[in-house]
C-alpha cells in the first residue's frame, strides 16, 4: 500500500515513511483487544442506563417522589465527570489492564448491589460508586488503542467501541424491560451486574502490552510499530515502570499549560452538550413540540441512535482514509470533528424551523448521524495530539471531563430555556450555536501537538 512520500499540508508526519507494509496475514490479535473493549462498553452502558427504565417501578414499590428519583438518577453524572481527571492519570501510571480490571469489577458489583437497595441513601451511594468506577473506561480504551494500533487504523478501531455506546443505548430498554417483566427490577439489576463479570474476565485474559502478548506474531508487532509515530514506538516498548512513574504526575499538571488542551475541553463541552440534549430531551420534544404519543415518541427516539451507530463507523473509517492518503493523523481527526459539528449545527437549525413532524424527525436523525461522524475521531485525537503514548489516557480523560461537564449542564439548561424562552426552538438554536464553538476549537485552535 503506497503512502504519499512528498510533504503536503498536514502530511509531514507520514512523509518520512515511503511505504505502509501489508497487513499481517492470519490471526490479528489487535482486533481481539477491540472486541473485548466493545463487550466492556456494552455492559458499561447497560449498568449505566438500566436505572432510568426501572425508575417507575422503583418509585411505585419504595414510595420515592419524583424529586427523590431525579436526585438518584443525577447522582451518577458529577462523580463520573470529576473522576475522568484522576482516572486518566491512573491509566497512564499503572496501565489500562490493571485499572480497567479493577474498575469493571467494581462497577459490576455496584450495578448488582443496586437490586438490593431500599433507601435513598443506598441508591445514591451505589450510583456515585458507579460514576467513579465507570470513568476510566474510555481513557483506558484510548490508551489501549494507542498501544495496539498503527496510526492509519486508530479511527476505525475506536469507532467500533464508540459505536457500542449507541448499541448500549438502543438495547438497554428492551433488555432491561424483558428482565423486569420476567424477574422483577431487583433481579434485573443483579443479572445485568453479574453479566459484567464476563467482560472483566475476558479483558484480564486478553489484554497485555503488545510486546508482552504471547499470541502476537512478530509480523503483526512490526506492522503496528512501523506505522506509529516513531516516538510512540519507544513509549510502547518494555521499560522500567518504576523509574518513569514519578514523572507522570508532573507531566499531567503540565498538560494544563497548553492552549490545545483548553481548546479541546471547550470544544468537547459544547459537543457533548448536544449529545446529552438528545439523550435527555428528545422524547419530550417529540411529545410536546411535535404532538406524538408516548409510544410513538419512544419508537421514533430510537431512529437517531440507529443512524448514529452507522455514522460512527463511517466517520472512523473516513478519518483513517485521510491518514492513509498522507494527512497528519491529528489533522485528520480534528477536521472530521469540526466538519461533523458544523453539519450537526445546520441540522439542528433546520429542526428548529421545521414545518411539520416528519421534517423534525428527519432532521434530528440527520443531526445525530452528522454528530456521530465525529465521535471516533474525538477519542482517537487523544492519541494523536501527543508525541508519545505515555500521556494518552490523561489527555483523553481531560477532554472527556470537559465533555461530560457539558453533558451535565445540558438537561438543566434545556429545561430552563424551554420554561423561560417559550419552547424547544430556542433550545435547538442555542445547541447549534454551541456547536460553532466546537467547530472553531477543533478546526482552528487545536493545531499543535503536545511535546509529551
Amino acid at each position: 500500500m503506497e503512502v504519499h512520500s512528498t510533504s503536503t499540508s498536514g502530511g509531514a508526519a507520514l512523509a518520512e515513511r515511503p511505504e505502509t507494509p501489508h497487513r499481517p496475514k492470519g490471526r490479528n490479535v489487535r482486533w481481539s483487544v477491540i472486541a473485548v473493549i466493545t463487550v466492556l462498553t456494552i455492559t458499561n452502558y447497560l449498568d449505566r442506563g438500566n436505572l432510568s427504565v426501572a425508575a417507575p417501578a422503583i418509585r411505585e414499590d419504595l414510595g420515592f417522589s419524583a424529586t427523590q428519583m431525579g436526585l438518584i438518577l443525577s447522582a451518577f453524572v458529577w462523580p463520573y465527570a470529576v473522576m475522568n481527571l484522576p482516572g486518566g492519570w491512573a491509566i497512564d501510571k499503572w496501565g489500562p489492564r490493571f485499572i480497567m480490571t479493577i474498575a469493571a469489577t467494581l462497577w459490576s458489583i455496584a450495578g448488582a448491589l443496586t437490586g438490593l437497595a431500599r433507601t435513598i441513601g443506598v441508591f445514591l451511594g451505589l450510583r456515585v460508586v458507579l460514576g467513579i468506577t465507570e470513568a476510566p473506561l474510555f481513557p483506558g480504551a484510548v490508551k489501549a488503542t494507542g498501544e495496539w494500533f498503527p496510526d492509519h487504523e486508530k479511527g476505525r478501531a475506536t469507532s467500533i467501541y464508540v459505536a457500542a455506546t449507541q448499541v448500549g443505548l438502543a438495547i438497554a430498554p428492551p433488555i432491561t424491560t424483558a428482565l423486569m417483566i420476567s424477574f422483577g427490577w431487583e433481579l434485573m439489576f443483579v443479572i445485568i451486574g453479574l453479566a459484567g463479570f464476563l467482560g472483566v474476565a475476558a479483558w484480564a485474559l486478553v489484554y497485555r502490552k503488545p510486546e508482552e502478548h504471547k499470541r502476537l506474531s512478530a509480523e503483526e508487532l512490526a506492522y503496528i510499530r512501523d506505522n506509529q509515530k516513531a516516538d510512540a514506538v519507544a513509549a510502547g516498548s518494555p521499560h522500567d515502570e518504576a523509574r518513569e512513574r514519578p514523572d507522570i504526575g508532573r507531566q499531567w499538571l503540565r498538560l494544563f499549560r497548553y492552549p490545545t488542551i483548553w481548546a479541546m475541553v471547550a470544544g468537547a463541552f459544547c459537543l457533548q452538550y448536544v449529545f446529552w440534549f438528545y439523550i435527555t430531551w428528545l422524547p419530550s420534544y417529540l411529545e410536546s413540540a411535535q404532538g406524538f404519543s408516548l409510544g410513538t415518541a419512544g419508537l421514533l427516539a430510537s431512529l437517531p441512535y440507529i443512524a448514529g451507530g452507522v455514522a460512527v463507523i463511517i466517520g472512523g473509517r473516513f478519518s483513517d482514509s485521510l491518514v492513509q492518503r498522507g494527512m497528519r493523523a491529528m489533522d485528520a481527526r480534528r477536521r472530521v470533528i469540526a466538519g461533523g459539528a458544523l453539519l450537526t449545527a445546520v441540522s439542528l437549525c433546520l429542526t428548529a424551523v421545521s414545518t411539520g413532524p416528519a421534517m423534525a424527525v428527519t432532521m434530528l436523525t440527520v443531526g445525530m448521524f452528522c454528530y456521530s461522524l465525529s465521535t471516533a475521531s474525538y477519542w482517537a485525537l487523544a492519541s494523536d495530539v501527543v508525541e508519545t503514548t505515555r500521556m494518552v489516557g490523561s489527555v483523553g480523560s481531560i477532554q472527556n471531563f470537559g465533555g461530560f461537564l457539558g453533558g451535565a449542564f445540558a438537561p438543566i439548561a434545556t429545561g430552563v430555556i424551554v420554561d423561560t424562552m417559550g419552547g424547544f426552538t430556542p433550545a435547538l438554536l442555542i445547541s447549534a450555536a454551541l456547536l460553532m464553538v466546537t467547530v472553531v476549537s477543533y478546526g482552528f485552535l487545536v493545531r499543535k501537538r503536545l511535546p509529551l
